[in-house]
């Protein structure tokens, strides 16, 4: 025991040392299998956030974990998909991931984790100015087979990972010391990171690890409409192709209105797509042990990035990176000012220079290119939400994003799919808020579904996308009457519909009069045409509801009449029995105004409403009202509600006012 009496000594007085602003002198690291040994039952820390197996033990016994405190001589051990977070009494937390070991321990009032295995991830939140501090500072040494990583109480992100043969610890905020097991100190700032291998540790300032990973191949395809590729020095753009294109540096993207492509790293889950009317060029695609980067220039438009679990990402764009080392999905929008980012799902870091800004799941960020401004506020949902069930039906022309909503609140994780299984989801990670936020799709089929941090399901859905099916407008239906002793009745919705008029050709006839009465109003005519040839068309709207009659007079060249024309019966019935919502106004790409006109006719036994207010329906189920337009660019969306069916949502896209 005298022997190791010096060494203990040099560790205490590290462990006391760690929440000091000046430098401690260069010492020895412990081994890593030394951890304190179990002593009183003083509790160090929660254990919560479980997923998947894990398990803890303590004083020798291996028993599945459960949330609650962990004590001096516990070990926390994760399986191939466990994960959990341990939480101290200052609000620090540490996050453990899949097939991980870490023991606690404690030295001179100050706590020891001895990481074994896996990554693991300390993060101390910024107290907000004016809120009470937290509990007690607590000292963290984060030991490795290979050193220690003193973390300060001061606001910081730092993640260890423990292979092998080799280590890492990667400062994403604050700053730490990191000792070597020979005794050499190395100071690591935001952006910085150190690299143990081989018995050799080297301090990879900010930027420097790029130059390890190595080129990767990046896939596009269209997802939805027409997209276009120009090859890097080409003069001309080209149609992808259907089967898909590998980008090379240098090569450019762009999409058209209502389109969109998805891009696939080699070797990663992480997916990237442009959305409708964008445009970007990529610069770089690398790859280099758990780590991906891909660089491009977002010329326009918009880019979802959805991030793969269990990697560390990062995607960088003209004067701004973004950096994730879990599951999560962003939106990025270029503005004429800078970006918009939206954090759909789970926390990525914002890099500008020397600057970094943590962004969680339901904040936005507007960053300014100039200043390098950022400013952060909370995402409100998208205009359109959508509750839990299966077979919604969503038509819409230009809609940029539709919301999933449920009840429960709390933390949450959400996963949208373009099949029943969720073999590749477009969005995963984890929620703070009962709703997430999606591109909505031009076409197609979206499967949604939602569970808590227990992982028991919470919600779960469907839903259609296409556009609006205008085509079966019975407005646009021009209805054919003809000639004979048969009334012809028409059923119609919304206006009366435009009517032709046929009959047979008479030889000597020029031309041809058709004379439009209502029944028991002979002398008055109520519609009239003169035409050369066998048929007669009235617009929409001539002919109103009621009964008529209609005859048809041949004439000659000098315009006598040849023959008497023989009456003939028309019937116009309104009639809602078609299972169809008919918007007559406003039209898609209507000038937008402080309140639109907004007409049109529900089937029969529908309620109807109108950006989430419900709409009286007259004794024939037509609405006539005025709306005011939501969200940007503005937009009209009209729910459709059927006793034992689901719903159905039309959304009318508006033209911005101005010049």
């Amino acid at each position: 025991m005298s022997n190791t009496r010096p060494w203990l000594l040099s560790l205490l007085l590290v462990a006391a040392a760690c929440d000091k602003e000046e430098a401690a002198p260069p010492m020895s690291a412990p081994d890593a299998a030394t951890v304190a040994a179990v002593g009183a039952a003083v509790e160090l820390a929660r254990l919560e956030g479980l997923s998947g197996e894990v398990m803890v033990e303590r004083g020798g016994k291996k028993l599945p974990a459960q949330e609650g405190p962990l004590y001096s001589g516990d070990a926390v051990e994760t399986g191939p998909k466990g994960t959990a977070t341990m939480r101290f009494a200052d609000g620090r937390s540490v996050e453990v991931g899949s097939d991980a070991r870490v023991g606690l321990g404690e030295e001179s009032g100050g706590v020891v984790l001895t990481v074994e295995r896996g990554i693991v991830l300390s993060r101390v939140p910024a107290r907000a100015a004016g809120a009470p501090a937290g509990g007690k500072k607590v000292s963290l040494t984060l030991m490795t087979p290979f050193g220690l990583t003193r973390v300060g109480s001061e606001p910081s992100e730092v993640r260890v990972e423990v292979g092998k043969d080799s280590g890492r610890v990667e400062v994403k905020l604050g700053a730490i010391e990191f000792v070597t097991k020979e005794g050499q100190q190395l100071r690591a700032s935001e952006g910085d990171s150190v690299s143990v291998s081989a018995g050799r540790a080297e301090l990879l300032l900010r930027g420097s690890h790029l130059i390890e990973l190595a080129p990767i191949q990046v896939t596009v395809r269209v997802g939805s409409g027409k997209a276009e590729l120009k090859s890097k020095g080409a003069k001309r753009w080209r149609a992808m192709r259907a089967e898909g294109d590998v980008l090379a540096p240098g090569d450019g993207i762009r999409t058209r209105a209502g389109s969109s492509v998805e891009m696939a790293l080699q070797g990663s889950s992480s997916r990237l797509s442009l959305g409708p009317s964008a445009e970007m060029v990529l610069e770089a695609a690398a790859q280099g042990g758990n780590r991906d980067e891909a660089r491009m220039d977002l010329k326009q438009g918009g880019l979802g990035v959805q991030l793969a679990k269990g990697r560390e990402s990062r995607v960088v764009l003209p004067g701004l990176a973004l950096e994730g080392d879990g599951a999560s999905r962003v939106a990025v929008r270029r503005t004429a000012s800078g970006y918009l980012v939206d954090a759909q799902t789970g926390q990525l870091t914002l890099v500008r220079g020397d600057k970094r800004q943590v962004l969680r799941a339901g904040e936005r960020a507007t960053v300014t290119a100039e200043s390098g401004a950022v400013v952060v506020e909370t995402l409100a949902p998208a205009s359109l939400m959508l509750g839990p069930g299966d077979g919604v039906e969503v038509y819409h022309q230009g809609l940029p994003e539709v919301a999933f909503g449920w009840e429960k609140e709390g933390e949450a994780t959400v996963e949208v799919a373009t099949d029943e299984a969720f073999t590749e989801p477009l969005v995963s990670g984890t929620v703070f808020q009962p709703f997430v936020n999606v591109t909505a799709p031009a076409r197609g089929l979206l499967h949604w579904r939602v569970r808590g941090k227990d992982g028991k399901d919470v919600a779960s859905g469907s839903a259609t996308f296409a556009p609006e099916r205008l085509g079966r407008d019975l407005d646009r239906v021009r209805n054919v009457v003809p000639e004979g002793l048969e009334k012809t009745t028409i059923f119609y919705q919304d206006k009366p519909p435009a009517v032709t008029f046929t009959y047979g050709e008479e030889a000597s006839a020029a031309q041809y009069r058709v004379a439009v009465y209502r029944v028991g109003a002979l002398e008055k005519v109520v519609a009239e045409r003169t035409v050369s040839e066998a048929r007669a068309a009235l617009d929409a709207g001539a002919l109103s509801e009621g009964s008529y009659l209609w005859s048809v007079t041949p004439l000659s060249a000098t315009g006598e009449q040849l023959k008497g024309g023989r009456m003939n019966k028309l019937e116009l019935v309104y009639d809602n029995s078609v299972p169809l919502l008919l918007v007559s106004q406003p039209r898609n790409g209507q000038r937008a105004a402080a309140k639109v006109r907004t007409t049109g006719v529900a089937p029969v036994n529908t309620r109807v409403s109108i950006n989430g207010r419900p709409v009286a329906l007259d004794a024939k189920h037509r609405f006539d009202t005025w709306v005011e337009p939501v969200g940007s660019p503005p937009m009209l969306m009209f729910k459709m509600s059927r006793p034992g069916a689901p719903d159905i949502h039309t959304v009318r896209t508006l033209r911005q006012r101005g010049p």
